[in-house]
């Protein structure tokens, strides 16, 4: 394909991106994404812990990804090998040959490999679900290599799967890089603790994201509503107690992020059709 036919597809692609993100993601609510996988059966990403939580009937699921020294996308969330293999150092300082080596199944004890972002995609095209990757870094510099080393992966996607596709950071430079470069692209902007205090919606508009990500403990019902209203979908990490995740689809949040699945499907399903609700809807 040549550069015109790529400024021809990305222009077509800008354009759908354009509609509102309804038209391209699921509308029931809320979305159900696998945090890490789905991390409380399986290895924290892995492709085990991706697969087990499509099997759980997840709607989605996200993962982090970083570079090795040589420059290969790798999914894993700590910048540190130590805590998820028998292995340890940097990330950003092992080759991709030495990560390839490690045993990523330490909690719980399941032999498994660090996955590449190629595979982790494969995984993702066959299960037809959707994936938030999230851009890691030990440093803002990092983030940006890593969000300039996915763009080229992103470029080569289909129209169908890009509209699968969320991308997210704690870095949000990291963020607006790619919007810029690749208009068409669903982003989310993520919000710690650090945040407390501050005007979230305001930050996520300004990055021209999609979705903001806060913590559940940033989480209001009336922050849910003010990001609605202003475009934003509003996507909570990462929750697994079973009352908040009640409280979250009440307040009518957009997607879940969670180690358990189905604590989100069943909730969701109770919800939708008040079995086991003695009461109506309007008296909860």
């Amino acid at each position: 394909m040549n550069d015109t036919q790529l400024q021809a597809r990305d222009k077509t692609s800008a354009e759908a991106a354009a509609a509102p993100v309804e038209a391209a993601w699921p509308v029931r609510r809320p979305l159900c994404c696998a945090h890490r996988g789905a991390r409380a059966y399986a290895p924290e990403n892995t492709l085990l812990a991706f697969a087990v939580a499509c099997d759980l009937g997840a709607d989605g699921i996200e993962c982090d990804v970083q570079r090795s020294r040589d420059g290969r996308l790798v999914i894993i969330h700590d910048g540190l090998v130590d805590r998820t293999t028998d292995g340890t150092g940097a990330v950003a300082e092992m080759s991709f040959a030495e990560l390839s080596t490690l045993d990523a199944g330490r909690f719980p004890r399941i032999s498994q490999r660090i996955p590449t972002l190629e595979e982790t995609l494969d995984l993702v095209r066959d299960r037809s679900c959707l994936l938030n990757l999230e851009i890691k870094g030990e440093s803002a510099e990092e983030s940006l290599g890593t969000a300039r080393a996915v763009e080229s992966y992103l470029r080569s996607l289909d129209d169908a799967f890009r509209r699968r596709i969320l991308v997210s950071s704690f870095d949000h430079p990291a963020l607006a890089m790619l919007k810029e470069r690749l208009p068409w692209l669903r982003t989310g902007a993520l919000f710690g603790k650090e945040w407390r205090g501050k005007d979230l919606v305001a930050a996520a508009r300004k990055l021209g994201a999609d979705a903001m990500h806060p913590s559940v403990a940033l989480v209001t019902r009336d922050l849910i509503a003010r990001a609605q209203e202003s475009g934003l979908r509003v996507h909570v990490w990462t929750v697994n107690a079973p009352h908040a995740i009640r409280q979250l689809i009440a307040w009518q949040v957009d997607g879940i992020f969670t180690d358990y699945p189905e604590r989100v499907l069943i909730a969701r399903t109770l919800h939708d059709t008040n079995v086991g609700y003695p009461f109506s809807p309007a008296a909860r």
